[in-house]
């Protein structure tokens, strides 16, 4: 894992989120200080995306574990837990002795990103929750830009009979695939392939898309033709001031107006498509 860091100004953060727009949301760290105009922008992802970053706009690239002292001491922390029904533990040690495992879910504190701890993960996670009991039988999901996997972990714990997972970076396919083997999943399939393509993937209940607004916009039309006709999309990674573009974009695809949630400069929502 590698990060691209550079520094810029506040007012700036918006154009930023727009540069960015093709990575992950998770990838992405913006750093503010109170008493401070500047701003500390960071990537985490392979190689080749972090040098393409400092190529195109300048900065430093750094390997991770060159910036980490050795043996470095880890203070575990306590589980978030999503609606009493999932908890995302940080360290192995906690997870191993969770008292209901089968709704346990370990990301490793090392991890730069897709930790649980991101508004626009959270968000995504308390909807899952709330929505996963009025699913059908044998639901399906689909996890478009899965990043570190945990959505999808989430969807397998939550009952999902079978979970499709894919990402445009293979860095996170890498990470996903880890993280699954190490929550002992069965049910979900990764594969490589662009949010905005996903014509290879079977039909879901449920599609989950962590997203930043300019890529859900363009991906909304292929995503919709892979929702079951009582299927339901859950959408984050938007910033609140996009949010009425996102809605609008959404309902002229075929989509229901969403129903928001918003936490700090972030928004998700959950919307399904429109009865005929």
């Amino acid at each position: 894992m590698f990060r691209w860091t550079r520094l810029s100004t506040q007012n700036m953060e918006e154009i930023w989120h727009l540069r960015l727009a093709e990575l992950d949301p998770e990838s992405i760290v913006m750093l503010t200080r109170p008493e401070s105009r500047s701003l500390t922008l960071q990537v985490f992802s392979d190689k080749k995306t972090v040098t393409g970053l400092a190529r195109k706009f300048g900065g430093k690239t750094a390997r991770l574990s060159d910036l980490l002292p050795a043996n470095t001491p880890h203070r575990p922390r306590a589980p978030l837990s999503i609606r009493g029904r999932l908890r995302i533990h940080s360290d192995e040690a906690s997870w191993k002795t969770d008292p209901r495992p089968d709704s346990a879910i370990l990301i490793p504190a090392g991890m730069a990103f897709g930790t649980g701890d991101h508004a626009t993960t959270a968000t995504c996670l308390r909807i899952l929750c709330d929505l996963s009991p009025t699913l059908p039988s044998g639901w399906r999901a689909l996890d478009a830009g899965t990043g570190s996997g945990i959505l999808a972990i989430a969807a397998e714990k939550l009952g999902a009979s079978s979970v499709e997972a894919f990402d445009f970076d293979p860095v996170c396919l890498r990470v996903t695939k880890e993280n699954a083997r190490q929550n002992r999943c069965r049910k979900i399939t990764l594969a490589q392939a662009d949010s905005r393509h996903p014509e290879q993937f079977q039909k879901a209940d449920i599609i989950l898309a962590n997203l930043f607004s300019e890529l859900l916009i363009a991906s909304a039309p292929g995503l919709l033709k892979k929702l079951r006709p009582a299927g339901h999309l859950i959408f984050s990674g938007v910033l609140k001031q996009q949010a009425a573009e996102v809605c609008a974009a959404l309902e002229q695809c075929g989509l229901t107006t969403p129903r928001l949630s918003l936490r700090g400069k972030w928004c998700a929502g959950i919307t399904s498509r429109k009865k005929p």
